[in-house]
């Protein structure tokens, strides 16, 4: 697919994560830290609209949020990633088409984009720090 034809097909899933952003910088510090789930309600519809795109990220959005109330016990609940991803996320937090890469064939087992993840840190680190799980 071309490049300009991917960027057209992203433009309403970047229009929704621009407007995601702007609730998380300007709305969001007005409430403060009252969601009771980590990542917080904001940065998991964020983080759903950029993977799985507008539909199905703003569904995934919304159960969230209806699933964050007083009477939730919360916790970590974060984003599942797709099997396949087929697009980049740029820094500022848009969605990108991907260099001709597939993104999960070019990264490594815990390492991509320039980060690592926590299972590189335990492997690196002495023995005897105890190891977390997901349920932690």
């Amino acid at each position: 697919m071309p490049a300009f034809v991917a960027v057209v097909l992203l433009l309403p899933r970047n229009l929704v994560i621009a407007v995601l952003i702007a609730y998380r910088k300007v709305i969001s510090p007005l409430y403060g830290d009252v969601c009771r789930y980590y990542p917080s309600c904001s940065a998991y519809g964020l983080g759903s609209v950029q993977q799985r795109g507008v539909v199905i990220g703003a569904a995934l959005a919304v159960w969230r949020i209806l699933r964050c109330n007083p009477w939730a016990s919360g916790g970590i609940d974060e984003v599942r990633s797709p099997a396949r991803f087929r697009y980049r996320i740029t820094r500022a937090g848009f969605v990108a088409p991907s260099r001709g890469v597939d993104a999960a064939a070019a990264s490594t087992p815990g390492s991509h984009a320039g980060h690592a993840h926590a299972s590189d840190v335990r492997a690196t680190s002495s023995a005897l720090a105890p190891a977390l799980s997901r349920k932690d």
